[in-house]
């Protein structure tokens, strides 16, 4: 047949729906527009959630660092402290909403793609390699891995390495 023969296809909606939804599951692409947007412009959009990443850890860190005795004492800094805890938590419920989530690693296996190893501890109630104390939370955007997490494990049980004597 003749290339000039063949039916002019119109783009209707249903057409691109099925195009679109088989594209997806060979490229496995956002399935939203407002994701394949964000998709597209991926690398600034990136950068901003790092960022603001960054920004949920400090106030989070100043919570924990925050001296309950100090904080008994003095209404005002109970006050900020009250102030930094609700900003964290919008930002948190910011985040989620385009997507990024803490991925739980406490008390969870090692896992290289998720984690970076900063200390072993030795800690035989456990099982080796897992994840004791999470220093920086590793967090997910969508189904990548957004920002790797900071943790300490444990080590290797003695019982399975190999001695040379």
């Amino acid at each position: 047949m003749n290339p000039i023969d063949y039916p002019r296809v119109e783009w209707d909606e249903a057409l691109w729906d099925e195009t679109r939804a088989a594209c997806l599951q060979l490229t496995n692409l956002p399935e939203s527009g407002t994701e394949e947007r964000i998709w597209l412009d991926s690398k600034p959009t990136r950068t901003m959630l790092l960022e603001m990443v960054s920004i949920l850890d400090g106030m989070e860190r100043l919570v924990s660092l925050a001296e309950k005795e100090t904080l008994d004492s003095n209404p005002l800094l109970q006050n900020w402290l009250t102030s930094i805890r609700g900003l964290a938590r919008r930002m948190g419920r910011s985040l989620e909403k385009v997507g990024v989530k803490t991925v739980p690693s406490l008390g969870r296996p090692f896992d290289a793609n998720l984690h970076e190893i900063l200390e072993v501890r030795n800690d035989s109630s456990l099982p080796p390699a897992t994840v004791v104390e999470v220093r920086e939370k590793p967090y997910r955007w969508g189904n990548r891995v957004l920002r790797v997490g900071k943790v300490v494990v444990t080590a290797k049980s003695v019982k399975n390495s190999t001695s040379l004597s």
